[in-house]
């Protein structure tokens, strides 16, 4: 009875060897319940470990070695009475531990990451953001007087189409500006690709055959083409200084300290996308 109960001893009946994965009782009635452990190791130490000295039953030992999940980073270790099994349960406790503690340090250290970018990072963005735009101003400003900074365009005269240029584009700012003006312009240029595309879907009527009576074609196609070019420029031209004016605007409001309407400016070219490109 004393060796059937001693860890020590090679009679004792409760010889156990746990694996990580799965257990199997090979247990009977006039048997020693025997199963084995696997440890996990670095795979360059696998040779140093070989087998236990208290591995006394060949044939289990074999089997535990024939079983292995995976020989280049388990060993096999038996656990010998409960004191084995306690001291494993505390092991892997203290491990589960060690892990949680580890949780914890990378949850904190990513509060405090998020934390500095909400107080730092998102403010230092925000006032380079609003320098960003004090240089855009600036660099507007001295762009618009910059003829006076060339000698050679200084002391000349503005030439006609400079002229012709600046007044179309006086036009254009006050049409924008006038209330109401950004709908005037999206008719205009609906009317413009309205033409546009019934040209297009005239042309592709007569190349087809299609339909009876008097017809007509396009004779210039790359008058067509021109004129479909200088559409998209003006149409592009007019949504950014659009979004300029009304960029201007929000800043005048803010610093106002009032609030005013805006139009979107890419609702511009919304109403017009599809017809321009079954057109080009």
């Amino acid at each position: 009875m004393t060796h059937a109960w001693n860890p020590n001893s090679p009679q004792c009946r409760f010889q156990v060897s746990f694996c990580c994965v799965k257990c199997s009782h090979g247990c009977g009635a006039d048997k020693p319940w025997q199963h084995y452990f696997y440890n996990l190791v670095d795979p360059s130490q696998v040779h140093l470990y070989g087998r236990p000295p208290n591995a006394y039953n060949e044939a289990l030992w074999q089997k535990a070695v024939r079983e292995n999940p995976d020989p280049s980073c388990f060993v096999p270790v038996l656990a010998t009475g409960f004191d084995d099994l306690q001291k494993r349960v505390e092991a892997q406790t203290q491990q589960a531990a060690a892990h949680q503690e580890k949780l914890k340090d990378l949850q904190t250290r990513i509060a405090a990451l998020t934390q500095r970018h909400q107080l730092s990072n998102a403010s230092r963005l925000q006032r380079a953001s609003a320098l960003q735009t004090q240089l855009t101003h600036r660099v507007l400003k001295l762009v618009q007087h910059l003829h006076l900074l060339i000698p050679a365009l200084r002391s000349s005269a503005l030439r006609p189409e400079e002229e012709a240029l600046r007044t179309a584009l006086e036009e254009i700012d006050e049409e924008v500006r006038r209330p109401g003006g950004t709908g005037r312009i999206r008719g205009k240029l609906n009317e413009l690709w309205a033409l546009v595309g019934a040209v297009s879907a005239a042309r592709e009527k007569g190349r087809s055959g299609a339909g009876s009576g008097v017809e007509w074609a396009v004779v210039d196609e790359d008058g067509l083409a021109q004129i479909a070019q200088i559409l998209a420029e003006e149409q592009a031209g007019l949504a950014h200084l659009t979004k300029l004016l009304q960029k201007d605007m929000k800043d005048l409001a803010v610093i106002q300290g009032s609030s005013s309407p805006e139009e979107d400016p890419d609702s511009l070219m919304s109403s017009t996308a599809t017809l321009r490109a079954s057109t080009l």
